[in-house]
């Protein structure tokens, strides 16, 4: 069974650490895996260079630009030279390219949805497409029922449909370094520091997230706030932060290279995203024991119960995230009850071992439909 999984990115994020570990079961499983992406300009997709240090085998398409229509052409190549029994499309990019490239192939094509958002125009427009091409697809792997659901109201058989939970080890988390926030961005020794991570576009949330930190700092001054990443909306956010008079208690630093070390740093995780899949940063902190305030959004609530093993608030709701805020800065022994619970929950119902179980039946389901 050689099977080749496709991932259009440029970076080491969530999505790249699951492929990275899937990989490392898939090869300790004797099946022959191959983790590709897109050489843009000459340029090495850093998630591959990556993984590629594990003995991973890799491949590059080289291509121009995220636009150069011979992406098709190679990928189709490929297949047919290489004999790939399966390839796997990781985002929307991917999905639309091997929706073109596998006519002419006997490759069958399992896709990977992690759900849809609404940055700008552009990706509205990818977002439609890939709802329609999607469907397409021999088989489709959602990370949670929530989107299995979405799936099936897009006509999508529920029985080409496999949901394959984002996963964590949380012993290989066990090494990783904490980072001394509060030494980091100079904040007081009595601090209690929360921090998010993503993205900086309108879904994310992170304007309901400002607007809730300048309420719980009326509350409790002892809280500052991190919020790590890069995107199109970061200096607008680190605008109205400005505007509000806070600047000195919440930061927008850009993008964090060691964003678990942090995470492991931190008192209090807040995801305060407008939708979701299944985030694995939620399911990170989770891991490394931090408690988490999440928007109850997509397959969340399929990982937290509220007030036991973290706190869901609606989203787009300010008033109430300030309000859980502070109610976790203000009451240790329920982070505390939080983080143990949570971390049961993770090490129990979230394991690489289950979803390589389940992504192992897709690849023999898929096949035995030849």
């Amino acid at each position: 069974m050689k099977i080749l999984h496709l991932r259009a990115s440029n970076f080491y994020g969530g999505p790249e650490r699951q492929l990275h570990i899937h990989a490392i079961l898939a090869g300790q499983a004797g099946m022959e895996l191959i983790i590709s992406s897109f050489s843009e300009g000459g340029k090495t997709p850093e998630f591959l260079d990556v993984i590629a240090r594990d003995g991973i085998a890799t491949h590059l398409f080289p291509v121009r630009n995220a636009y150069d229509v011979r992406a098709i052409g190679l990928v189709r190549e490929y297949l047919r030279e290489d004999k790939v029994d399966i390839i796997c499309s990781h985002d929307y990019r991917s999905h639309l390219i091997v929706f073109r490239a596998r006519k002419g192939t006997k490759a069958k094509w399992v896709a990977f949805s992690r759900g849809w958002t609404k940055d700008d125009l552009k990706v509205r427009i990818y977002h439609s497409l890939d709802k329609i091409f999607v469907r397409f697809a021999d088989h489709v792997v959602a990370v949670s029922e929530a989107q299995k659901k979405k799936l099936e109201r897009l006509m999508v058989p529920s029985g080409k449909i496999t949901v394959a939970y984002n996963s964590i080890e949380p012993d290989r988390l066990a090494t990783v370094e904490r980072i001394d926030l509060r030494g980091r961005f100079n904040f007081p020794a009595e601090s209690l520091v929360a921090i998010a991570g993503g993205r900086f576009s309108n879904e994310k949330g992170q304007e309901t997230l400002v607007r809730a930190a300048d309420e719980a700092l009326k509350e409790d001054d002892r809280l500052r706030f991190v919020l790590f990443g890069d995107g199109p909306d970061l200096e607008k956010i680190r605008s109205m932060i400005n505007r509000l008079g806070i600047s000195d208690k919440m930061i927008c630093p850009g993008f964090e290279r060691s964003l678990l070390g942090c995470l492991k740093g931190a008192d209090i995780l807040i995801n305060p995203s407008l939708s979701e899949g299944l985030p694995n940063i939620v399911l990170e902190g989770m891991a490394l024991k931090v408690p988490v305030i999440a928007t109850s959004v997509g397959g969340v609530p399929e990982l937290i119960t509220s007030g036991i093993d973290g706190v869901l608030v609606p989203e787009g709701d300010a008033a109430v995230l300030a309000a859980a805020i502070v109610r976790l800065s203000r009451d240790e022994k329920m982070r505390q009850r939080i983080i143990e619970a949570a971390f049961a929950r993770v090490a129990e119902s979230f394991s690489f071992k289950s979803q390589m179980a389940a992504l192992s039946e897709v690849y023999k389901t898929v096949l035995a439909g030849a």
